[in-house]
């Protein structure tokens, strides 16, 4: 009998992810869009933080990062233990100074076992930013709302 793969509760694409002195995954800075102005873009880290629960046993665990074009980045994991169907594990994954290397999609998906898992994934749209300039005439040049309100 094979052992059972594990559900992959949720995973997200954050600025920083770290437990704090209770234990508790703390997230802070979730986005799903990235601006550059030149090719490669570029952030100082980001974090990309998952929720496996419902597996039974030991799993080799990777992340795959897809480029817009298709181009794939494979990265190996420690393995994640679940010692009964009831166990959750949480897990950070940091990424430090990641070339963004074309405009568009990328996805973020876990890998179980060596299978690319297909749902949940994480999306960033890696946009090309205007130069910093002068704002145009009629512009305050202030900071747009967050996208989740509307605008006046």
């Amino acid at each position: 009998m094979s052992k059972p793969l594990p559900t992959l509760e949720w995973l997200h694409v954050c600025d920083h992810a770290f437990r704090d002195e209770t234990g508790k995954l703390c997230m802070i800075g979730l986005f799903d869009s990235l601006a550059s102005v030149e090719l490669p873009g570029r952030l100082p880290m980001l974090c990309v933080a998952l929720g496996l629960s419902d597996g039974l046993g030991d799993y080799e665990v990777g992340l795959q990062i897809e480029a817009p074009s298709g181009k794939a980045q494979n990265m190996k994991l420690p393995p994640v233990t679940l010692a009964d169907r009831q166990a959750k594990a949480r897990a950070v994954i940091r990424l430090a100074g990641m070339p963004f290397e074309e405009f568009g999609t990328y996805t973020f998906r876990l890998v179980l076992d060596g299978a690319p898992v297909e749902y949940p994934v994480h999306t960033l749209d890696h946009i090309q930013a205007q130069k910093q300039g002068s704002p145009p005439p009629g512009d305050p040049g202030a900071m747009p709302p967050p996208p989740d309100f509307p605008q006046n």
